[in-house]
């Protein structure tokens, strides 16, 4: 007869505490015998191997994030009863396609024609239907009142000129349409994988101002998960 796992806790608690703190002790003390400019030297390149640890962990994550932002966007847009939707920076298409199947008329544009094979492809063995075209968010082909919602993933951060942008957004959008993006925000666990990377990433305070500059109306910014905020907005009818 096998014997029976234990999968109590009991003492496994205490254990998981002593340790580290044993860990911890020899290396303060190792710390303390050394001179003071090896102090901090061993202080600060603790320190960054801290941060590439979890910047390796956290990193991992990052598409686990990106999955759950497009099934965030996408339920905005069905709670709005959208049809057509114009995705800025579309990349390989995760969001693009995501919302394709889902229902919508979508069409993905970017500047990288690389990027747009690989989402043809994406798309093609996903078995939808959309379009992929070349162009630059900042200076947009589609006349205005064109879409009922502009969306976008890990676009403005990237955009030279992100309130340009915006503004292209808010003139081909149909009258009451609807702007939904997700881009990376400053966070601790940004950081430990961008480091001062991190800086070229809006503020919440930024992107409510530039959205405003930009004409657009019942502006929402929030947390969506670790990495990601996402960003509402609509255009005056």
């Amino acid at each position: 007869m096998a014997p029976k796992c234990n999968y109590s806790l009991k003492g496994k608690k205490a254990l998981g505490i002593f340790i580290p703190l044993i860990f911890l002790t020899l290396l303060a003390l190792f710390i303390i015998s050394l001179p003071r400019w090896a102090v901090i030297v061993t202080i600060i390149l603790g320190l960054l191997a801290l941060n590439a640890f979890l910047g390796i962990i956290f990193g991992s994550r990052i598409h686990r994030a990106k999955t759950r932002c497009t099934q965030a966007i996408a339920k905005i847009l069905r709670d709005k009863e959208i049809e057509t939707v114009l995705d800025l920076g579309s990349g390989a298409g995760i969001l693009t396609i995501h919302l394709a199947k889902n229902g919508f008329q979508t069409s993905g544009v970017d500047i990288d024609k690389e990027a747009l094979h690989q989402a043809r492809r994406n798309a093609e063995r996903e078995g939808v239907k959309t379009e992929f075209l070349v162009g630059d968010g900042s200076s947009l082909k589609w006349a205005d009142n064109s879409f009922d919602a502009i969306t976008s993933l890990n676009l403005l951060h990237e955009t030279k000129d992100p309130q340009t942008v915006l503004a292209e957004s808010y003139r081909v959008l149909k009258p009451g349409g609807t702007l939904v993006m997700a881009d990376f925000r400053r966070s601790p666990a940004i950081f430990t994988i961008f480091w001062v990377g991190i800086f070229k990433f809006l503020s919440r305070k930024n992107l409510f101002r530039l959205l405003q500059e930009a004409g657009f109306e019942k502006i929402q910014i929030w947390k969506v998960n670790l990495f990601h905020h996402l960003v509402l907005g609509r255009k005056k009818k």
